[in-house]
């Protein structure tokens, strides 16, 4: 079987630049500065997905944080004074929870889970921690 990467576009059906024209909007979907963009978060495993965010100081972006275990509860907690930054969220297993976020000061911000089961290493001590890069708002 041949792959996609040598067929040429006179051997595939037309259903295929519709594919086409749909692949490339959404390649060329809105940039990470425009406002209402939403960040879809999985936790699950000791580990957020993705384990890095980029936005731009000041916009605003929606969060959909969803934890994927079937049992264990996870948090996400982002906590930097100086970037004005404090969220703390609790997310049950199996269940989804959105938040609105503006991060007014650009930087570099650790997020991590906070839960920790007794004589047990902490979440965030397994690896479940990732990173907010806050760029610049972008000059008008």
């Amino acid at each position: 079987m041949q792959s996609a990467a040598y067929l040429s576009a006179a051997k595939l059906p037309v259903l295929s630049n519709t594919c086409m024209l749909l692949f490339s909007l959404v390649c060329r979907a809105a940039p990470a500065a425009d406002a209402g963009r939403v960040i879809a978060i999985e936790m699950g495993d000791y580990r957020f997905q993705p384990d890095t965010i980029e936005l731009r100081a000041g916009v605003p972006v929606r969060l959909e944080l969803t934890n994927t275990d079937g049992f264990t509860p996870h948090n996400l907690t982002l906590r930097d004074a100086a970037g004005k930054l404090d969220l703390d969220i609790d997310i049950a297993a199996g269940s989804s929870h959105t938040i609105d976020l503006v991060a007014p000061v650009s930087g570099t911000y650790t997020f991590y889970c906070n839960k920790k089961l007794p004589f047990m290493k902490s979440h965030r001590d397994r690896g479940m921690e990732g990173s907010l890069l806050v760029v610049p708002e972008k000059p008008q």
